[in-house]
């Protein structure tokens, strides 16, 4: 009976141990779909109410901007004049790179949060939380930082958004009217690929679930020849997906991050298209890189 208690105590070790690590992290279960909803409805509205709110820091928006733009000066990485110019001069392309920026951003975390929800119950809970801290985490950073976009910071920009009038960008009073536009910093676009990519990951075993990475690769694309963010509120958009997925995770979701074929042939290849961008016989002579602080008259998201 003694060798008996003693296994049954030994095996109940591994067991405790588990829940630890399956407690740690700051992520709540999956709740009913009814509060699911609300509760991710709310922390977009609250999302949507800062934006709106800081709408009076235009003049500390400008002057971020120019500090992230002379930066980027500095380490030779101002890219989104060239993608810019390079999209901006063919309809077809700036047509798709706008609806992209207005569409896939939303629907694709709508999407996969629903798909998370249905299919991977296990990970929901972690993954769902992973993308509300990432959010709240830019929520603060959009509240004591706000930045101008280059589309009406740098001069010689064109906003794509507005020129095609992407999702009625070109009217003053319709719906982007209501967004606010000293959010860029960091990209929540970026921030929500990279989750998206991430969840993939955690939640799939296909050997071809790395290749998701290739999702916040374009993003970023997007983005900078929108002329919707600076290369820098890219990064930052990385680093807050990765606060929070940090935040939620538990240490499995790292290996399998990290692991398996497809990742280094989408990393690679994803992001190189960047360098690509960089190293490219156009970029040899890059328009006039202008000056930061013109005011221009703005439509649409940041």
């Amino acid at each position: 009976m003694t060798a008996r208690a003693g296994a049954s105590r030994a095996g109940a070790r591994p067991v405790t141990a588990t829940a630890a690590a399956h407690r740690a992290g700051l992520a709540w279960p999956r709740l009913p779909a009814a509060a699911e909803l609300a509760t991710i409805g709310a922390g977009y509205g609250a999302y949507a109410l800062v934006r709106l709110a800081i709408r009076a820091g235009r003049h500390a928006a400008f002057g971020h901007a120019a500090w992230l733009w002379r930066a980027e000066r500095r380490m030779h990485l101002t890219v989104e004049p060239y993608l810019n110019h390079v999209i901006a001069g063919h309809p077809a392309l700036a047509e798709m790179t706008g609806y992209y920026y207005g569409l896939v951003h939303f629907l694709a975390t709508a999407l996969l949060l629903a798909w998370l929800y249905v299919r991977r119950p296990a990970v929901f809970g972690r993954l769902r939380s992973a993308l509300v801290l990432a959010t709240a985490v830019a929520n603060v950073v959009f509240w004591a930082w706000p930045a101008a976009p280059p589309r009406f910071s740098v001069r010689g920009m064109t906003d794509i958004l507005v020129t095609r009038d992407i999702l009625g960008a070109a009217h003053p009073h319709g719906a982007a009217s209501l967004a606010n536009l000293y959010a860029a910093m960091p990209s929540l676009h970026v921030a929500w690929a990279a989750w998206c990519a991430a969840a993939l990951v955690v939640a799939t075993r296909s050997r071809w679930r790395h290749l998701a990475w290739f999702y916040p690769a374009a993003t970023t694309l997007v983005v900078l020849a929108s002329a919707n963010h600076f290369l820098l509120d890219a990064v930052g958009g990385l680093a807050v997906a990765g606060v929070g997925v940090l935040a939620a995770s538990q240490p499995s979701w790292w290996r399998a991050m990290i692991t398996g074929r497809g990742w280094w042939l989408a990393a690679a290849t994803g992001y190189t298209a960047l360098a690509c961008c960089v190293s490219s016989s156009a970029w040899a002579n890059p328009p006039p890189p202008g000056t930061v602080g013109r005011a221009h008259r703005v439509h649409g998201e940041a």
